[in-house]
């Protein structure tokens, strides 16, 4: 009697879809997809080495807003998701939150790559030439401190922005939104 009742209760429960392998393998898809068009300004205004082209890393911000743009619009076309603004939002949060922690990596290797000598003292000019005195930076840690903050601070922002727009704006009817469970595990109607 117990094994039947087991097996019911186990028959009337199903997984979250927020943590399936396939939303799990989407954040890090769109998450990487992200940090690798964040990097491209990245790595062109390393390349440059001026402060007159520092207004590339927003443009990178930019861009992998756009790719957060894109996953939540796929979301948009999902049953589950669709139905739940919480659960869309965690998702679009999900992938902002892979996509930063790549492009950190992303960063620190780049700057491995243009600075191998991260932590020494350079002259100003070698790490950022014509910048005011406010930024110049005497070691190029200096500026990977910086660029890193645009990452965390930026792209987290603009994601999480953007996340909460297209939630909202995209959903058909706002007023029916349906809770979105946050346990792994979900119990169907009929266990209630």
């Amino acid at each position: 009697m117990k094994h039947i009742c087991s097996s019911r209760l186990e028959n009337n429960i199903m997984k979250n879809p927020i943590f399936d392998r396939k939303h799990l393998k989407e954040y890090v898809v769109y998450g990487a997809l992200g940090s690798f068009v964040f990097m491209m300004p990245v790595l062109y205004f390393l390349s440059q080495n001026k402060y007159a082209n520092l207004y590339y890393l927003f443009i990178g911000c930019i861009l992998f807003m756009s790719v957060i743009f894109l996953y939540n619009f796929k979301l948009l076309n999902r049953p589950y998701d669709k139905k739940r603004a919480v659960s869309m939002i965690l998702a679009s949060l999900m992938a902002v939150l892979t996509g930063v922690v790549i492009s950190a990596i992303l960063i620190v290797i780049a700057f491995l790559i243009f600075f191998p000598d991260l932590f020494t003292t350079m002259q100003t000019d070698e790490i950022m030439a014509n910048a005011p005195a406010q930024a110049e930076a005497t070691k190029p840690s200096g500026l990977l401190v910086m660029v890193l903050a645009v990452n965390f601070l930026g792209n987290f922002s603009t994601g999480a922005f953007i996340s909460v727009i297209t939630t909202y704006a995209g959903k058909k009817d706002q007023t029916r939104d349906k809770p979105a469970p946050l346990e792994p595990t979900i119990r169907t109607e009929s266990n209630k």
